[in-house]
């Protein structure tokens, strides 16, 4: 039957495309051909569906038979719907007409305000029952804050706090909350808030403070810290009564106070102070000295534990630290048995304040101040680091370190453990520190002869010929002691592990950069006048500059690969050469600005004929020569020759040129005034040293008065 189904979905316009093989149009007429394929697969078609019919009916006649009862079935019930739709629409119709002319309501209009009323009271139901669950709720509430508020006068403390904290998730409040409410919570409250569940919070926050101040007042009572008398005492278990409140408690464990306070939410606060008072008393001391006394007493026949302290005059030793961490140990264990009642969660809380306090404290006053300044004391150190790792790792496992990892370890481990980070630190801050004291120290104006010599000799005993050799001249004892440091410092880098010989040759380039932002400032005064400490410290810095040239070749085959990678000093050679120059040129500025001030005073040398002018003429020359006599004294025995020679001579070729300029300036010569440029030549009677002869500086000029009378 579904197959006869199927095949009765038929469409002509499938069939005559199918038949002819294309789409057909519509609007176009079939041919006669056409017409008679498709009568002839029409008739095919009626043909297949007969057949089908037939083997279906034969085959199965029971099955038709119930199709056909079926289908009669649904017919009259299609006709009795009709019949009743056709009967609600003829009385639809009798009351519109008569609702025009007797004001009947209509049968549609009356069920379209029968659904809004339907509607309404639905909204209302829901309404009362939203009402009804809010009442219940708060009447459930309002009963466990009652009930909390029973438990506690009955001084069923344990049971006054589980009844607030069901309260407390039933009213979703936070965890840490207590009662107090910040300026937005407010506004919103008043915005728009329930005000019932507003009482409902005020009344559990009450019940709240009345049970956490009595909590409060038995926390004190069993555990007592008498600061003056250096003294802490707890109590296994405690009584204590409040009138105001009604409440009378004979006797509580420790154990049970705790866990209350902890169940509502102050313990951790209450726990955060006492250790912080605990660790100012009586543990940072400890660290601080480790012969501080210690005595503790365990639990007696009234409950009572006792751990007093004294402070101790006795020398911090090596020894003395690890007694330290045994008297630590002692003290945390007394905490966990007596007052956390061997509770980790509990010295976890306690942990949280102290360790990082405890840490910072152990690594300021015990293992940073152990870090070994020599490799001969690493063998002490080690046992240090040892001890500190075991006192962490039982600090750990009792609960006081947070996040503890025993395989990783925390903050002390890893820092004794890196013992030779600190040791190379520790040996850089040392050289920096020498080099900054004889840098600030030092006195710049005393000077020795620098004699550079023609070899080095490198750190593995082999000769390496210098082909750059330094000049005689004279430096300060500043600039050769601060490179005795330098290469103190390369040369036990040769010896010592990579971590550390890395850090001793950042070191070493500290200290030469401790030279360039020192002097600078030291000696500025100096710097910016003419004096010999400038050119003394020119030295200075072409001294560092050619000696630094030569450190990697004298010390690179002795250092470890990593020191090996980075290592660089030929940098420094221009910087300290250029500082170098700027101070000469300074220098050469300032004298050649003073020897024009006093050629200004020749007035341009005009009129020589005139006595006066002469005069002032010839005084004029003779300061200048004054002036270059005295540079002279005080740079040819400092400087290096070659350098001298060439700063010398600029400061001459300066004064000539400006003679030079000032004679050829001249707009006519006479006789006369010849005769006195001549004469000014008797004042050049002294030598230069070797070439510097100040009548050549006279002969130019009277060859320049000839050039100008000739013209």
């Amino acid at each position: 039957m579904r197959e006869m189904a199927a095949g009765a979905g038929f469409d002509l316009r499938e069939f005559v495309a199918e038949s002819l093989g294309s789409a057909i149009d519509e609007h176009a007429p079939l041919s006669a051909s056409d017409l008679r394929i498709l009568a002839e697969r029409l008739q095919s078609r009626v043909g297949q569906l007969k057949a089908r019919l037939r083997s279906v009916v034969t085959e199965d006649p029971a099955q038709l038979r119930g199709l056909v009862s079926a289908a009669d079935g649904a017919f009259g019930a299609v006709e009795a719907l009709g019949e009743d739709v056709r009967s609600v629409v003829d009385a639809l119709g009798e009351g519109e007409g008569e609702g025009s002319v007797g004001g009947v309501v209509p049968f549609d209009v009356e069920i379209c305000r029968l659904a809004v009323t339907a509607k309404e009271l639905r909204r209302e139901q829901e309404e009362r029952r939203e009402y009804m669950l809010a009442l219940e709720f708060i009447a459930r509430v309002l009963e466990g804050v009652r009930a909390a508020e029973r438990e506690f006068r009955r001084g069923e403390l344990g049971e006054a706090g589980r009844k607030l904290c069901e309260v407390r998730e039933q009213l979703e409040l936070p965890a840490d909350w207590t009662g107090d409410r910040d300026d937005e919570r407010e506004r919103e409250l008043k915005g728009g808030g329930v005000q019932a569940f507003n009482l409902l919070e005020d009344e559990w926050a009450s019940c709240h403070s009345k049970l956490g101040s009595f909590l409060e007042k038995l926390f004190a009572k069993a555990v007592g810290l008498n600061v003056h008398d250096s003294e802490l005492c707890i109590y296994s278990s405690v009584s204590c009564s409040d009138s105001e409140a009604g409440v009378n408690v004979d006797e509580m464990q420790l154990s049970t106070v705790l866990s209350t306070m902890n169940k509502i939410g102050i313990l951790d606060t209450r726990l955060a102070k006492t250790a912080d008072l605990l660790f100012k008393q009586l543990i940072d001391p400890i660290v601080r000295d480790p012969g501080f006394a210690v005595d503790i007493k365990e639990l007696d026949q009234q409950g009572r534990a006792v751990i007093s302290w004294m402070s101790s005059t006795s020398k911090k030793n090596v020894m003395g630290h690890v007694e330290m961490f045994a008297k630590l140990l002692e003290v945390f264990k007394f905490l966990r048995t007596n007052l956390l009642v061997n509770n980790t969660e509990w010295m976890a809380l306690l942990g949280r304040v102290i360790w990082p306090q405890l840490t910072e404290s152990i690594t300021a006053n015990c293992l940073r101040k152990a870090v070994p300044t020599e490799i001969s004391e690493f063998a002490s150190f080690r046992e240090l680091a040892q001890a500190t790792a075991e006192f962490e790792t039982s600090l750990g496992r009792s609960g006081l370190i947070p996040d503890w990892d025993e395989t990783r370890g925390d903050k002390l481990r890893c820092f004794s453990s890196d013992v030779e980070h600190h040791f190379a630190v520790k040996k850089r801050k040392s050289v920096m520190a020498k080099a900054r004291d004889l840098l600030t120290t030092s006195d710049y104006r005393s000077h020795v002869i620098n004699h550079e010599e023609k070899t080095i000799r490198g750190v593995d005993g082999s000769d390496n010929i210098s082909l750059l050799q330094a000049e005689t001249c004279s430096i300060t004892p500043t600039a050769m002691q601060l490179l005795e440091i330098v290469d103190a410092t390369l040369q036990d880098a040769c010896k010592c592990s990579p971590i550390i010989a890395m850090e001793l040759y950042l070191g070493a380039r500290d200290a030469l950069l401790l030279y360039h932002a020192i002097v600078p400032v030291k000696v500025m005064e100096h710097l910016n006048s003419i004096h010999k400490v400038a050119i003394l410290c020119h030295n200075d810095c072409f001294y560092i500059a050619h000696h630094v040239l030569f450190l990697h070749f004298q010390y690179y085959p002795a250092l470890p690969p990593n020191v090996q990678k980075s290592m660089s000093f030929v940098d420094f050679a221009p910087l300290f050469r250029r500082f170098g120059c700027q101070i000469l040129e300074k220098q050469m500025h300032l004298i050649i600005v003073e020897l024009m001030e006093v050629l200004d005073q020749a007035n341009g040398f005009q009129y020589l004929e005139q006595r006066k002018n002469y005069d002032t003429s010839s005084n004029a020359i003779g300061k200048a020569v004054i002036v270059l006599e005295s540079v002279r004294t005080a740079w040819q025995s400092i400087l290096a020759a070659s350098v001298y020679e060439l700063a010398f001579g600029k400061l001459v070729n300066a004064v000539v040129t400006r003679l030079i300029n000032e004679v050829l300036a001249f707009d006519d010569i006479s006789v006369e005034e010849g005769e006195k440029v001549m004469l000014l030549r008797d004042l050049g009677q002294f030598n230069f040293h070797l070439y510097m002869d100040l009548r050549l500086l006279l002969l130019s000029v009277e060859l320049s008065s000839c050039i100008c009378r000739l013209g």
